[in-house]
């Protein structure tokens, strides 16, 4: 398949961010998306399955899916308030 290389540069930053090299491998980058994408992959696909609604997912469905993992789940609540407190400002 394709790769359309769409976190490159982010996960760049955060590798180095990690502690790794400023300039990572090109390679442990596209491994890592690899994995972030199938990461992203899975979830749709797991909320697209708990949703009620056909060809529709809501932020409901990814909370639902997410609910036997406290820390993401922690994380997704504290994104969606601070999301909501910009739009408010």
């Amino acid at each position: 398949f394709q790769r359309h290389k769409l976190f490159t540069r982010e996960l760049s930053m955060l590798m180095y961010g990690f502690g790794d090299t400023m300039s990572p491998l090109p390679e442990s980058v596209d491994v890592l998306e690899d994995i972030l994408v199938d990461y992203i992959n899975n979830m749709c696909v797991q909320a697209a399955k708990v949703s009620g609604r056909k060809n529709k997912v809501a932020v409901e469905d990814f909370k639902f899916v997410l609910r036997k993992d406290p820390k993401k789940l922690a994380r997704v609540e504290e994104l969606l308030a601070m999301n909501k407190e910009i739009e408010v400002a």
